[in-house]
């Protein structure tokens, strides 16, 4: 009878598994502005993944190939998901340093989280930890989200600091926000290499003051042109009394909070892609996605674009420094015209995000 009661209850747990991973996978082909479920369906994901492939060696060793064959089906239909996922590149030399006279070029992408400003005070040691990757990895381009500088003398002058420190001579900053004349906030680009035009293309109203616009920049690179878009899509502006209050009431719970950003962040998709599309120039898409890879953002953002961490990249590929190890969602995409190198993800704790860099060249025709 025990046996009984424990072979049912692995198979209705390994079913009810197989029916939420299958959903993780294609709900996220569905717009959550349209069907606000969908938008949480990729973050589970890795989990459910991982459990039916837990389910198949269970079944082995319990010798019942019937219900082993289930849970194959459903990894394999699953597989692309995965593969979007994880990095595979296990034997492959990863390298990010350039070769002499090859063409090719270094970018970051780099939330900074107002450069540790904490309520109006800098946190020294994230400062810190932000200006020793930037030295660390001293890429050529240099794309940072929720930037913060300040133009009061004594005050943290970042955009100068950078600027002289990094060795970039050219830079565009959107000024999304301004406190008090001189405290700016935004999305910025630091170049090596001349900046021919640049702008801030508006796309929503954030009150965080970065990801009010996408910044949109053409640079000049060893006689060719490339498109950058540095983005920051809307998040779900968490605070430390969200993760204690899951099950509040609507209107102030955790879930609601990310409900109501689906479809912002879904149009804000939609208008990159369709900014990417329509480019006369080989695209950077890069920045902070506030999403997962199994979503409609990244989905939306990512097609015919390639992945620098898919590319050559080993393992979860974490970007977000708290809540999971699973979460990636700051990246690098580039269109088929450029060639990818190698990547990096640089654990630079204390900093909230972990940036990434890619080393990059154009294919000559």
């Amino acid at each position: 009878m025990l046996k009984i009661i424990v072979r049912r209850t692995l198979l209705w747990s390994n079913i009810c598994s197989i029916a939420a991973l299958l959903l993780s996978v294609f709900l996220p082909c569905v717009n959550p502005g349209q069907w606000w479920p969908a938008g949480f369906s990729g973050f589970f994901f890795p989990f459910l993944f991982l459990l039916c492939l837990l389910y198949t060696a269970i079944w082995a060793w319990r010798k019942n190939r019937k219900y082993g064959w289930m849970n194959i089906i459903a990894i394999l239909c699953a597989m692309p998901a995965a593969l979007t996922t994880w990095g595979v590149h296990i034997f492959r030399e990863n390298i990010i340093s350039k070769q002499t006279n090859s063409g090719q070029f270094t970018l970051m992408t780099y939330n900074t989280s107002s450069m540790g400003l904490e309520r109006y005070v800098t946190n020294k040691d994230k400062e810190a930890a932000i200006y020793n990757t930037i030295a660390s990895g001293s890429p050529d381009i240099l794309c940072m989200q929720e930037f913060y500088t300040n133009d009061k003398p004594g005050n943290e002058q970042h955009l100068q600091r950078i600027t002289s420190t990094g060795n970039y001579p050219y830079h565009y900053f959107t000024r999304d926000k301004t406190h008090w004349e001189s405290w700016h906030y935004g999305i910025v680009l630091f170049s090596r290499y001349p900046i021919i035009t640049a702008s801030a293309i508006p796309s929503v109203k954030s009150s965080t003051g970065s990801g009010s616009t996408f910044l949109q920049a053409d640079i000049a690179i060893n006689g060719d042109t490339i498109r950058v878009f540095n983005v920051h899509l809307i998040s779900y502006m968490f605070k430390g009394e969200d993760y204690e209050n899951m099950k509040a009431p609507k209107g102030t719970g955790l879930v609601y909070k990310m409900r109501r950003t689906f479809p912002t962040r879904s149009s804000q998709a939609l208008q990159l892609s369709a900014l990417v599309a329509a480019s006369p120039y080989p695209v950077i898409v890069c920045g902070d996605f506030n999403d997962t890879p199994v979503s409609f953002t990244y989905k939306t953002i990512s097609r015919n674009l390639q992945d620098a961490f898919l590319k050559t990249g080993t393992g979860w590929g974490r970007t977000l420094s708290y809540l999971s190890p699973s979460l990636r969602i700051d990246y690098i995409l580039a269109q088929p015209a450029v060639n990818i190198h190698g990547s990096k993800v640089f654990h630079n704790r204390p900093s909230e995000h972990f940036p990434v860099m890619a080393c990059l060249s154009l294919k000559k025709n």
